[in-house]
């Protein structure tokens, strides 16, 4: 009576064991990242230049696939190499008809990237609130700490005490400017190596964007007073040099802005790119005072664009297709199903079942017909069985039969 109800949990243990373990041991062996080149867009040509990293590919080439000189894809990119062709005496004084300033140059300098990762990672729910005017040039930790969801409370990270006045004086603000709790996000910059603080961009229950930050040891609390056709579900601060925004706000049909601020109000600014997902997407984006260089990459390849830096609207774009790679193919026709405990987009350890093609079907009758026939069974009743279970499992069914034989 036993055997009949602890054989087939034996058997499923080790099958669910094995639809992790066999294809992390293929996927070790044959797993290959695709490498895309370094793409930047040129101010001059106006193409994006390529820099190869693959021996088998020119190394310095545009979009076009002309081929360059070292020196020429230098001199083709001025915004960014203008450090080397100043030494060396070749650093053009304008571009198009616009004078370069070796201090535009560096504050209109734009260097941003976003992992999915980001918002799919274990986070311990407290946060810095720096003093946005220091009386120092440089920011100064707070000693203290808050947690900010259906209320904001401020404790002080050394007695671990909660810092009532301080707390009150945040809440009866926010509450003053309408934010309504609780807080379904609050997003901001905790790095204190950055040149000043903006404090947290955060979305109340009603859906309504409120700027925070703490200046002269004040509340600054203010609605942004978004479009109602803008739903935000992401915020990623980022104190740029020049001040012009406060960083890229992502929407729910996968729009990116930037957030400007103009005369005390807040401006969205669409980046003309395709929609995002930033569930599964990787941005980065290279600016510079004339040209932003966008780039998208998920599982589908890598996709470029160049917009003007002062409207954000698109110039040129391209896309990179990934280079093959073997797993994708030894999935696709051995594992109808697998699982995973991690994936790339995400910092969670959790189980979660992938499905690759149909066609790893055929596999899963193969391995049925062999677990029914070639496996020594005593009746049809346990071939019946073993061919179900290896149907299933597949593969991962199959060893499981090999390992625990119904004896």
């Amino acid at each position: 009576m036993y055997k009949k109800v602890i054989y087939p949990l034996l058997l499923i243990f080790v099958a669910i064991a094995a639809l992790w373990g066999i294809p992390e041991i293929v996927r070790t062996a044959t797993y290959s990242r695709s490498q895309y080149p370094f793409v930047y867009f040129s101010s001059v040509v106006k193409k994006f230049m390529m820099r190869e990293f693959e021996p088998s590919k020119p190394k310095f080439h545009d979009d076009d696939g002309k081929e360059y000189t070292e020196d020429q894809y230098d001199k083709s990119l001025p915004l960014l190499n203008y450090r080397q062709l100043t030494v060396n005496g070749e650093m053009p004084d304008s571009i198009d008809g616009r004078a370069i300033d070796p201090r535009e140059l560096r504050v209109k300098s734009i260097n941003f990237r976003f992992l999915p990762a980001e918002i799919q990672t274990p986070t311990v729910p407290l946060y810095i609130m720096y003093e946005s005017l220091p009386k120092k040039a440089k920011l100064e930790s707070p000693g203290d700490v808050f947690r900010f969801k259906d209320y904001i409370q401020f404790v002080d990270d050394e007695t671990n005490t909660i810092n009532e006045p301080k707390s009150e004086m945040f809440q009866q603000a926010l509450l003053k400017a309408g934010f309504v709790f609780p807080s379904q996000w609050i997003y901001g910059n905790i790095n204190i190596r950055k040149p000043y603080d903006e404090g947290y961009f955060s979305l109340d229950a009603d859906g309504k964007l409120f700027h925070i930050k703490m200046v002269n040891g004040k509340p600054f609390i203010r609605n942004t007073q978004l479009d109602a056709a803008i739903k935000p579900v992401y915020f990623s601060m980022l104190e740029v040099s020049d001040k012009r925004f406060y960083g890229f706000l992502f929407d729910r049909l996968g729009y990116v802005y930037i957030l400007e601020e103009g005369g005390g109000k807040y401006v969205p600014l669409k980046l003309e790119i395709d929609p995002v997902n930033i569930d599964t997407d990787e941005i980065t984006i290279l600016g510079n005072m004339m040209y932003w260089t966008v780039s998208v990459q998920n599982a589908d390849g890598k996709k470029f664009f160049a917009l003007d830096a002062e409207t954000l609207k698109r110039r040129r774009d391209m896309t990179l297709k990934p280079t093959e790679n073997r797993w994708n193919l030894y999935a696709s026709c051995l594992f109808p199903v697998y699982l995973t405990f991690k994936i790339k987009t995400s910092d969670y350890i959790a189980p979660r079942l992938h499905f690759t093609s149909s066609w790893a079907l055929i596999c899963n009758i193969i391995t049925a017909l062999i677990a029914a026939f070639a496996l020594s069974a005593a009746s049809t009743k346990q071939r019946i069985f073993a061919g179900l279970f290896a149907l299933i499992f597949g593969i991962a069914g199959l060893l499981a039969l090999l390992i625990i034989p119904n004896k």
